[in-house]
C-alpha cells in the first residue's frame, strides 16, 4: 500500500513540532516564570534602595544648605551691626555727622551672600519659596547698604578729607555749615551730606529686613527638618539701628 507524499510531510511536521515543544514542560515553564519574576523583583528592589539612598543624600545636602542660610544671615546682620557700632553710633546726634563719621576700607559686598543654587531646597514648597523670596529681598538690601557705605567712604576719603586738609579749618575745631560749604563747594557738600543720610537709612532698613527673615527662616527650617538644631541669635544692642535704641548712651 503506497503512502502519499502529503501524509508523510504532515507526519514529519508534527514530529518536528513535538520536538520543539518537548522542552516546554509545565515544570520548565514554571521555572522560567519564577526566574523572570525574581529578576524583576530584584531590579525593583535595587531601584527602591537607590531612591532611598539618593533621598537621604539630598536631605543631607538640603540640611547643610539650611545651616548655610542661617550662618549667612548671622554674618550679614553682624556686619551691619558692627559698622553701626564702630563708626556710626557715637555720631548719630552730631549735626556734622556727614563729616565726623569716618571713612573705612571697602567691605566685600559678595562676602557672606548666597545664590539660588545654594538654597534650591526652598523651592520645594510654597512656604519655602516665600522664605527664599524674603531672604533675597533682605539680601539685596544688605548689598545696597554695604555698597552705599563703600561709596560714601570713597567720597569722604578721596574728596572730602583732601579738601579739609587743604583748608584753614583746624583739625577738631568747631566749624559752621557755611564754612564747610565754602571749603567743599556746594556740590561736594551736598554729595557727602546725602550719601551719609542714605547710608544711615539703608543700614537701618537692611537690619530690619534681615532680622525678620532670620525669625521666619528659622521657624520654617525647624518644621521642615524636624529639629531645633539651627543657629539662633539676637543682638543685645543694635546701636541705633532700631527706634528703641536710637539715642547714644552717655558712655558710648
Amino acid at each position: 500500500m503506497a503512502v502519499s507524499p502529503t501524509s508523510s510531510n504532515a507526519a514529519a511536521s508534527a514530529a518536528d513540532l513535538i520536538a520543539v515543544l518537548k522542552p516546554f514542560t509545565p515544570d520548565a515553564l514554571a521555572n522560567g516564570f519564577a526566574t523572570l519574576i525574581g529578576a524583576l523583583l530584584g531590579a525593583m528592589l535595587a531601584y527602591v534602595l537607590q531612591r532611598q539612598i539618593q533621598a537621604r543624600a539630598d536631605e543631607r545636602v538640603a540640611l547643610t544648605s539650611a545651616h548655610r542660610l542661617m550662618f549667612a544671615l548671622l554674618q550679614q546682620i553682624n556686619t551691619i551691626v558692627l559698622i553701626q557700632r564702630d563708626y556710626v553710633f557715637e555720631h548719630l546726634k552730631n549735626p556734622g555727622r556727614f563729616i565726623s563719621i569716618p571713612a573705612t576700607p571697602s567691605f566685600d559686598v559678595a562676602k557672606n551672600t548666597l545664590q539660588i543654587p545654594d538654597l534650591a531646597f526652598l523651592i520645594d514648597s510654597k512656604t519655602g519659596r516665600a522664605v527664599l523670596y524674603d531672604f533675597y529681598l533682605a539680601q539685596e538690601n544688605y548689598i545696597e547698604a554695604i555698597s552705599q557705605w563703600n561709596m560714601r567712604s570713597a567720597i569722604h576719603l578721596e574728596k572730602v578729607q583732601p579738601a579739609l586738609a587743604a583748608s584753614a579749618i583746624p583739625n577738631g575745631g568747631i566749624v559752621t555749615e557755611e564754612a564747610l560749604q565754602l571749603v567743599l563747594g556746594r556740590h561736594l557738600f551736598g554729595t557727602i551730606l546725602n550719601s551719609t543720610n542714605n547710608c544711615l537709612e539703608t543700614l537701618q532698613r537692611a537690619y530690619a529686613k534681615l532680622a525678620q527673615v532670620k525669625i521666619n527662616a528659622r521657624a520654617y527650617l525647624v518644621v521642615r527638618f524636624k529639629t531645633n538644631d539651627f543657629t539662633d541669635f539676637d543682638m543685645p544692642e543694635t546701636y541705633g539701628l532700631e527706634p528703641s535704641d536710637s539715642t547714644p548712651r552717655a558712655d558710648a
